[in-house]
């Protein structure tokens, strides 16, 4: 049995009438007759009783119209389910990001992506650069909210860059340059120093690392913490100063006073990654509202 010929008989079937189903299907009632007249001889039964007057529909054909009509409605679901797959309306997305650089839009962008497209299961992971990029590698991810990627990584993975943060001093309260607006970085060439583990930011780590040796010294690292909460803590705690990313005064940060560093150390982007590999309209789609949404989010992290 084809479909063509199913949505034949459900057409008959509920009109009670051919020619209703002719014009029905756009086209002529001896090709509708032959239709049926095939379906009942594939089958061996008689499905319609039909007299000049009137069509009945027999025993055999209520039962084949209840099947009929749940086959068709099953090939009208499996369709609206492509194109939605086609257009990005369904299937998973997963999400890599640092909340440290984006928790203050990142809800945002969850919450209207969800709205828009209330088909996709979407899952949001807490992870540093270094899990993101393992992630990817497992394909446990499907986007990341990173930074820049290392030049192994450039030909499987396209970066957009979504906005440009600064390095800045993190002090404790109560040291004695905390009351300042702005420093050289050689000024805290005699500091105990919280650096954020370089094996969760390799580029952030090494791009500190040289700024301090054109600055004239080398950093005396006494603690590396895997978290940027942990670093803003251990500052507090006065076990030393940090140079992190600004964004990170957006975490809790009490009893640390942050200070620009003149000149300025470099730029510290963050970017949009996802897999280079095209088929995945979903993602397609994510990466559109990050786009739409770029002045915005530049704005708001400026």
């Amino acid at each position: 049995m084809e479909l063509r010929t199913l949505k034949t008989f459900v057409s008959v079937a509920t009109h009670r009438n051919f020619s209703a189903a002719a014009r029905e299907l756009h086209t002529v009632q001896p090709s509708i007759s032959r239709q049926i007249a095939d379906l009942e001889d594939e089958l061996g039964v008689r499905l319609l009783w039909r007299n000049t007057r009137e069509v009945r529909v027999t025993a055999p054909g209520e039962a084949l119209l209840e099947e009929a009509q749940r086959m068709l409605a099953l090939e009208a679901h499996a369709r609206k389910r492509v194109a939605m797959a086609a257009s990005g309306q369904t299937g998973t997305l997963r999400i890599g990001y640092m909340s440290s650089a984006c928790a203050s839009f990142v809800p945002g962008l969850m919450r209207d992506f969800a709205a828009s497209h209330p088909e996709v299961s979407l899952s949001l992971h807490e992870m540093t650069a270094q899990q993101q990029l393992d992630a990817f590698e497992r394909d446990e991810i499907d986007i990341g909210l990173s930074r820049p990627l290392p030049i192994e990584q450039r030909d499987t993975l396209t970066a957009l860059s979504v906005y440009e943060d600064v390095l800045m001093a993190v002090v404790p309260e109560g040291h004695r340059l905390a009351h300042r607006k702005r420093l050289a970085l050689s000024e805290l060439e005699h500091e105990d120093f919280v650096l954020f583990q370089r094996g969760q930011a390799t580029g952030l780590f090494d791009q500190i690392i040289s700024a301090c040796g054109d600055a004239g010294f080398s950093p005396r690292i006494q603690r590396q913490p895997a978290l940027m909460q942990t670093l803003l803590s251990e500052v507090a705690a006065g076990l030393g100063v940090a140079i992190a990313p600004g964004c990170i005064r957006r975490l809790q940060c009490d009893g640390c006073r942050f200070i620009s560093l003149r000149p300025a150390l470099g730029a510290v982007p963050l970017e949009l990654h996802y897999p280079t590999t095209p088929g995945r309209p979903v993602i397609e789609a994510f990466v559109a509202l990050i786009e739409e949404r770029l002045p915005a989010i530049r704005q708001q992290m400026a």
